[in-house]
């Protein structure tokens, strides 16, 4: 047997859970070469980790987004296992866990496996409520009464493939990651997700009000994450969070005066009321500013249209640039498809130009679109400039597209370039020549190239991006209406 399972164990901050759940998946009751142990620490104010491998068991950092879904990617690029199995530092594994697992892995149709999560301890009462309210619980979330059915990370394995298949997690959130992977599962593979029981991992709740009240925090911000991941999502009404939130406050008002306690109890469930009431007063009246005094049962849509999107995936979700680049303070590459803000710029400009482009075949030459537009043309190829002369040869575009290939063939002059461009073109093709603003000014790029190609009307568009308003500029030639194939041969008279 393979290396059938990577665990892979997130941590922040905690030396004795993390001491306790190592303890406890050596302890394992499952052949030792057939698993992998794999610690991941993400913000930590303190080392939890040391950067080295020892005993079978592999110890990362995660620095660049410093989240639990950042560290979970991290692992899932190191793992080597053909199950991904995730559980919290603050967990403590039955004996027969994998075990469970392996047996019931064996249907190729299940994607996911979820086992289950029992509560640690019961000491405080905030332990104890947490138990009460099946908190963590893999029940409730497979029951779909969220949206759709997923498998909560603390006890979730998924098949290494899935993975291959629909992409990471997005790095940038700390809750509501686990459910938005399972539904991108669901909806775009045959993958399911399956309920095993016996696996069981006993997880430690919090224990503190604060640390509950910031737990439940985070519940409610995954709301807004998952109806931007799942646009068939609908995020909860804030009028009917906040009735909920007074009818939980009425009948633990009459739970107490059923019970005969005096005023002084009551007054503090009241004085707690009127809290809950205050900050959301504030919170309301800031929306109603920042959302033109829009009324509160539409604020969840304008978050909805205000919020970044890659025109080319139709991701609400950036990350950092090549080299950790941010852009004015923003993210500028999309997590999903990877495009950069100047790729989803000359996708806008071709969306508008060419409204039939599903009929066009478009050659990107240099750096070029993220694949994730070519469902968009009839086809859409890429290739480096060193390539297309055999590119070219036998095959004509519609639309061709150079990205910054000035750029990259910095000690090529111009009218070579031209020169391998050109036989990628019919009579009818459009050539597109993408480079900075500051480089098309410095070379009067659009007057050289009207020069090398006489016959060829030439314009340009600057193109600006709405994710991070970076500017570019886009040389477009297309043959003058008289002309005809000599159109496109270039002149050799230099400027």
């Amino acid at each position: 047997m393979s290396l059938r399972f990577s665990i892979i164990v997130s941590v922040r901050n905690s030396g004795v859970g993390l001491k306790n759940c190592i303890e406890s998946l050596k302890a394992l009751d499952y052949p030792r070469q057939h698993f992998e142990i794999i610690i991941v620490s993400y913000n930590s104010t303190e080392v939890v980790v040391d950067a080295k491998i020892s005993d079978g068991i592999s110890y990362l950092n995660e620095t660049q987004f410093q989240s639990l879904y950042a560290a979970l990617n991290l692992g899932i690029q190191t793992a080597k296992g053909e199950f991904i199995a995730f559980i919290d530092s603050d967990c403590i594994v039955d004996r027969n866990w994998l075990k469970a697992l392996d047996t019931a892995s064996g249907d190729e149709a299940v994607g996911c496996l979820a086992g289950e999560i029992l509560t640690l301890s019961h000491e405080t009462v905030v332990e104890r409520f947490s138990e009460e309210i099946a908190l963590l619980r893999q029940r409730g979330p497979l029951s779909g009464w969220h949206f759709k059915p997923y498998a909560q990370i603390g006890n979730a394995i998924y098949r290494k493939t899935v993975f291959n298949r629909v992409g990471l997690f997005d790095p940038n959130i700390n809750c509501g990651g686990d459910a938005a992977i399972a539904w991108r599962m669901l909806d775009t593979t045959k993958f399911t997700i399956r309920f095993v029981p016996q696996a069981i991992v006993y997880h430690a709740h919090r224990t503190s009000l604060a640390a509950l009240y910031a737990q439940f925090q985070e519940y409610g911000m995954a709301n807004m994450y998952w109806a931007l991941a799942q646009p068939d999502y609908q995020p909860p009404a804030i009028k009917q969070l906040e009735s909920e939130v007074i009818n939980v406050f009425a009948k633990h008002l009459d739970t107490l005066q059923a019970a005969g306690v005096d005023d002084a109890i009551l007054f503090s469930g009241l004085r707690a009321a009127t809290q809950v009431a205050h900050l959301s007063g504030y919170l309301q009246d800031l929306l109603r500013y920042t959302t033109d005094a829009c009324p509160t049962e539409k604020i969840p849509e304008i978050a909805r249209e205000r919020a970044p999107v890659c025109v080319i995936c139709g991701s609400h979700s950036f990350v950092r640039g090549p080299g950790g680049r941010l852009f004015h303070g923003k993210l500028p590459q999309c997590f999903r498809c990877g495009s950069l803000e100047r790729h989803r710029m000359l996708y806008s400009f071709l969306d508008e130009k060419w409204k039939q482009k599903h009929r066009l075949s478009c050659l990107c030459v240099g750096e070029g679109l993220p694949m994730a537009a070519a469902k968009s043309f009839a086809s859409l190829r890429k290739v480096y400039l060193a390539g297309l002369a055999k590119e070219a040869h036998g095959h004509k575009h519609d639309i061709v597209l150079a990205m910054n290939v000035l750029e990259a063939a910095a000690n090529i002059d111009l009218a070579d370039i031209l020169e391998q461009l050109v036989p990628a073109l019919h009579e009818h093709s459009a050539l597109l020549i993408y480079e900075p603003i500051k480089r098309v000014r410095a070379m009067h790029l659009d007057a050289r190239i009207a020069e090398l190609l006489p016959n060829v009307h030439v314009s340009s568009a600057p193109l600006l991006d709405k994710v991070t308003n970076d500017s570019g500029m886009l040389i477009i030639l297309q043959p003058a209406a008289a002309s005809s194939k000599s159109a496109l041969k270039v002149s050799h008279a230099r400027i």
